[in-house]
């Protein structure tokens, strides 16, 4: 029988941006997280792991905004899915009251000391706080729904350069050159396309791309650097923004139109280095 670890642990610290967020979650009590790790997963994998959640807690913690728990379910994929009901894979899903992420980590990775290993860590918990931010990502995104919250770049984009800007910060390593310069022309063409998790992508390297062009426009409207990201990791998703009034949204946070700001994708030469941001942003500089 296969040993697990589940432990429970509560995080601290304040977020919020709109007043209606900054209410609640000053009511609110931090969400508590259960972990449960495999004794599949390498020793030091284990160690990394832990500073890297203590690390995300201390800056952007998860309260119980929307739901009150969330169960961590971690393991080595040289085995069989070790927890019933939970299939493989690297996510976050289940519905307020059952809400799950999953870190089913490729052999693979730890053989060749991928950095995803580490990165997919900082993605899937950053969608964690996501969801604890904006209510209507919580329904179910199969299919289109006015209520929920569901744009892809927006969601995926964002978590993805966030779990880049984390690998740089804290192991000097360029993930977004060596994982996410695969970027589509259609970038140029016809970015909408981008909204819809239809179309696929490699590491989120097309949507990682907008948002990081949206960041270079909010500094030539003259925010900081640490502003800008901040507006679209967080003052976004908490300005009551859903499928049904996103663009307006958008207007009225970045002070740009949607129609405007895919226009201007087209002045950047499709090559992740056009938008990369300094190697001195940090991920508390934004989120202070």
């Amino acid at each position: 029988m296969k040993k697990l670890l589940s432990i429970l642990i509560p995080l601290f610290v304040f977020i919020g941006c709109e007043d209606d967020i900054e209410e609640a979650t000053l009511a609110a009590s931090p969400i508590e997280i259960t972990y449960n790790i495999h004794e599949s997963l390498p020793s030091d994998w284990v160690t990394e792991f832990n500073i890297i959640m203590k690390n995300l807690w201390t800056i952007i913690p998860s309260y119980e905004n929307v739901f009150d728990h969330i169960n961590i379910y971690a393991w080595n994929d040289k085995v069989e899915d070790p927890y019933p009901g939970i299939n493989g894979g690297a996510y976050v899903g289940g519905p307020p009251s059952d809400k799950i992420m999953v870190l089913e980590i490729p052999e693979n990775e730890f053989i060749y000391q991928s950095m995803h290993r580490y990165s997919v860590v900082a993605h899937e918990y950053f969608h964690v706080y996501q969801l604890s931010i904006n209510k209507p990502m919580n329904l179910p995104n199969g299919n289109y729904d006015p209520d929920g919250f569901s744009i892809k770049w927006l969601l995926e984009g964002t978590a993805a350069s966030f779990e880049s800007i984390y690998i740089q910060e804290y192991y000097n390593h360029n993930y977004f050159i060596n994982a996410q310069n695969n970027i589509n022309e259609m970038v140029h063409t016809d970015p909408s396309i981008f909204e819809s998790y239809i179309n696929n992508e490699i590491n989120y390297g097309s949507s990682v791309f907008i948002t990081l062009a949206l960041a270079k426009e909010l500094i030539k409207l003259g925010h900081s650097e640490k502003i800008a990201f901040r507006m679209i990791y967080k003052d976004f998703l908490t300005s009551g923004v859903k499928n049904s009034n996103w663009q307006n949204h958008f207007a009225d946070v970045f002070g740009i139109s949607v129609k405007d700001f895919y226009y201007s994708l087209k002045a950047y030469t499709l090559d992740i280095n056009s938008v990369l941001p300094s190697k001195s942003l940090s991920i508390k500089a934004i989120f202070n």
